[in-house]
């Protein structure tokens, strides 16, 4: 009897510590929105557009992605990670839930290509792609990098917020673009906008914290984030790779240099989705992060 008490007290004190790490690190979760939103009220109320407003936002976290894709685009599960690419394929079918046969002859629309690594697993598996970026240094890496497939791809400078015509695409594929706009529902707006009736849409959209993993995970982000931001896009890199390593340090910055990260539930997006004319809404992949299909009706 005794054994089985202190194996219950031992239970029950790691639930208690459990519960109390969750509110400390939802509660820095909670102060670090609270001090976003408040700065951006300040600034609204400001009324000076050459000041911190959304529009410098917007330009703050283009220009690091042009950075990034012109000048920093190595390391783990990018383009030069060999091992990663070997698995490009694979992946793309796990998240688009779909079997590697099914893209030959496909049109498809990479959306935020950036240095191209999902257009290249596109185009490797038969699809013709349009691979579309507001970056020109993206598409440029892009081009060079799927040059074998030349052919079969155009490229195509966007803004997603003002991309607004109504396309045909078998297949949109939109990995981590959305969340990054300023204006994320307009975005999933204009994405959803490409497919064509029968078509399938893929997004990968960060997703809002809920266990203990992903509160530590967003806090950590945000409270490097914190660090960095008054340093120049070059010192961001020195520090991070100081901090993390090259083959790590891209990985740090795409998630903590640019200025819009919007976080969204799973249930919000569905819903969306639903009122876009989609059906068939599901997650592919496990996560805080929410990796999703849809079919449009």
């Amino acid at each position: 009897m005794i054994p089985v008490l202190n194996w219950v007290k031992g239970k029950l004190r790691g639930m208690v510590f459990e519960r109390s790490r969750l509110g400390v690190e939802q509660n820095r979760f909670i102060l670090y929105e609270l001090k976003r939103i408040n700065e951006s009220l300040r600034y609204h109320l400001l009324c000076d557009r050459n000041l911190r407003g959304v529009d410098q936002l917007q330009m703050q976290t283009r220009s690091s992605f042009d950075y990034q894709w012109a000048d920093f685009h190595a390391g783990v599960a990018m383009s030069d990670d060999q091992v990663f690419m070997s698995q490009i394929q694979r992946q793309i079918c796990n998240m688009t839930d779909l079997p590697a046969e099914w893209f030959s002859g496909k049109v498809v629309a990479d959306v935020g290509c950036g240095a191209g690594r999902f257009t290249y697993g596109l185009l490797s598996m038969g699809a013709l792609v349009t691979a579309c970026d507001q970056s020109e240094s993206g598409l440029r890496q892009t081009s060079e990098l799927c040059r074998e497939f030349s052919d079969r791809l155009l490229t195509k400078r966007i803004d997603l917020l003002e991309w607004q015509e109504v396309e045909c695409f078998d297949l949109v594929f939109c990995f981590g673009v959305v969340h990054h706009t300023g204006n994320t529902y307009l975005a999933i707006k204009n994405v959803a906008q490409k497919v064509k009736s029968g078509g399938r849409l893929f997004m990968m959209v960060y997703g809002f914290p809920e266990t203990l993993p992903d509160f530590i995970e967003v806090n950590s982000y945000e409270e490097l984030r914190q660090k960095v931001r008054e340093l120049s896009l070059e010192a961001r890199r020195r520090f991070l790779v100081e901090q993390f390593g090259p083959r790590l340090a891209h990985g740090w910055f795409d998630a903590v240099s640019p200025s819009i990260n919007d976080l969204l539930s799973f249930g919000e997006v569905a819903t969306l989705l639903r009122s876009l004319g989609f059906q068939g809404i599901k997650r592919t992949m496990s996560g805080r992060n929410h990796h999703l299909v849809a079919d449009k009706i």
